[in-house]
C-alpha cells in the first residue's frame, strides 16, 4: 500500500507537467534537493505511563528528496523522506510487556502540493500528505492519545480558487482522510469526507476576512460515526513586524449512535507570528485555539484548549538557539475525564555549512490527569545531524 502511495506522489507530479506545451515545459525551473538526516533519542519514560516507567534509545535515519517544478502557469512541490526508526530498551523489560525493539518500523513521510493557473482569474490545485507512523499527533492536531499503534494516514485535497476581482475571492476544497491501523490491526480504521468553503474579502494588500464553511462525516467500522458542520469568521492583517491572524466560530456535531447525542463548541484561534527586533535576529510566534477533536478512539471525544508559544535567537549566521512551550486542556464530553498536558524545550542548532547542519534540544513533557492512571511525565533529549545538498537547477 505504502509503495503504491509514493508510486502515486511521483505519478501525480509528472500528470501535471505533461500535459503543458513543451515549449513551457522547456522553461520550467527546476529545484531538486537530496536529504538525510540522523537522529537520536532519549526518553525517560517513552511510553508515557504512569507506573513503571522506561527509558528507551530512539534512531532515526531519513533519507528523502525535496523537488520543486515551477512553470508559466503550474508548479509542483515535493517533499518526502523514508523514516527509518530503531527503539532500545535501557531498562529491563517487565514480564508480559513488549521490547521497545518490537517497535522497530520503516515509516514515510510525504507532501505533495500542484498547482495550476487555468485562467487569469481561475486556479486548480491538488494536495496530498502521506503519512506511515506510530507518532498519534499525526492524525490529530488535538491528540491525547498515547498509543504507539503503526497506522497510515492519506489525505487528498483537491480544490478550486476563484478570483472575483482585486477584493474578493473564493475557494472550495474537498478532503478525503483515510486512516488504516497496521499494528496491531485490532485497532479500527476510519474514513472522513470533508467539504471547505472560504469567501474572502480583501480590504486592502493587508487586511481580509473570510468567511468560512465546513462539513465532513466521519466513518468508522464499529464506533459511532458522526457529521460536523462548522462556520468561522477569519480575520488577518499584515503588519510591519507581524502577522496576525484571529478566528471564530461554532461547530455543532451529530453522532449516528443516538445514546451520545450531539456536541457544540464555541471555536477560535489567534495566531500573532513575526519579528521581535527589527535586524530580523530574533522571532516568536504565540498561538491560542480550541475546539473539538476529530480522531477518537471509541467516545474519547473532548474540547481541546491549546496554548503555545515559541521563539528564537540567531547569534551569527551559523549559530541560533530557539524554545518553546505549549499547554493543552483536553475536557472530555462523555466521561469525566480532564487531562492538562504540558511541553517545554529548547535548543541550539549550527549549521556547519549550506547543506550541514546540526542541532541538539532537551524538554520535559508532563500530564496530569484527574483518571488515576493517566498521569506522566517524560525527559527528552535529542540530537540531529541534517545534510541536504542542491544538485540540479534548471
Amino acid at each position: 500500500m505504502t509503495r503504491a502511495k509514493l508510486g502515486l506522489f511521483a505519478a501525480l507530479a509528472v500528470l501535471w507537467i505533461a500535459p503543458l506545451p513543451l515549449s513551457v515545459s522547456v522553461a520550467a525551473d527546476f529545484d531538486i534537493v537530496p536529504k538525510v538526516s540522523g537522529s537520536w533519542r532519549y526518553d525517560s519514560n517513552y511510553f508515557k505511563a504512569d507506573f513503571n516507567e522506561r527509558s528507551v534509545f530512539t534512531y532515526l535515519l531519513q533519507p528523502g528528496l525535496d523537488l520543486g517544478i515551477e512553470t508559466a502557469k503550474s508548479s509542483v512541490k515535493l517533499n518526502y523522506t523514508l523514516d527509518a526508526y530503531w527503539y532500545d530498551d535501557r531498562d529491563s523489560v517487565p514480564p508480559f510487556e513488549r521490547a521497545a525493539s518490537d517497535y522497530n518500523y520503516v515509516g514515510q513521510t510525504g507532501d505533495l502540493k500542484m498547482r495550476y493557473q487555468a485562467f487569469p482569474r481561475l486556479q486548480f490545485g491538488l494536495d496530498d500528505t502521506l503519512r506511515l507512523t506510530r507518532d498519534p499527533g499525526q492524525s490529530d492536531q488535538f491528540s491525547d492519545s498515547i498509543i504507539r499503534a503503526k497506522y497510515c494516514l492519506n489525505a487528498v485535497t483537491p480544490l478550486m480558487i476563484y478570483e472575483f476581482g482585486p477584493k474578493f475571492n473564493a475557494a472550495v476544497r474537498y478532503r478525503n482522510t483515510k486512516i488504516d491501523y497496521l499494528d496491531p490491526k485490532d485497532i479500527e480504521d476510519s474514513r472522513e469526507n470533508r467539504g471547505i468553503f472560504d469567501f474572502i474579502y480583501n480590504f486592502n494588500r493587508r487586511n481580509s476576512i473570510d468567511l468560512q464553511y465546513q462539513y465532513w462525516r466521519k466513518d468508522y467500522e464499529v464506533s459511532s460515526d458522526y457529521s460536523s458542520n462548522q462556520v468561522k469568521l477569519i480575520f488577518r492583517r499584515q503588519m510591519r513586524s507581524f502577522d496576525l491572524i484571529v478566528g471564530a466560530g461554532y461547530q455543532n456535531r451529530n453522532y449516528t449512535d443516538s445514546t451520545l447525542g450531539s456536541d457544540g463548541v464555541f471555536t477560535y484561534n489567534v495566531i500573532l507570528d513575526g519579528e521581535i527586533l527589527e535586524n530580523r535576529r530574533a522571532y516568536a510566534t504565540f498561538r491560542t485555539e480550541q475546539n473539538l477533536n476529530d480522531q477518537a478512539f471509541g467516545s474519547d471525544y473532548f474540547i481541546a484548549t491549546r496554548f503555545g508559544l515559541s521563539g528564537g535567537y540567531e547569534f551569527t549566521p551559523k549559530l541560533s538557539a530557539d524554545a518553546l512551550t505549549s499547554y493543552q486542556i483536553s475536557d472530555y464530553q462523555l466521561t469525566p475525564r480532564k487531562d492538562k498536558t504540558y511541553t517545554l524545550s529548547g535548543g541550539v542548532n549550527y549549521r556547519f555549512t549550506r547543506w550541514m547542519a546540526f542541532n541538539v534540544a532537551v524538554g520535559y513533557e508532563t500530564r496530569d490527569s484527574n483518571i488515576f492512571g493517566l498521569d506522566y511525565d517524560n525527559t527528552f533529549v535529542i540530537a540531529r545531524l541534517n545534510f541536504a545538498y542542491e544538485i540540479g537547477r534548471k
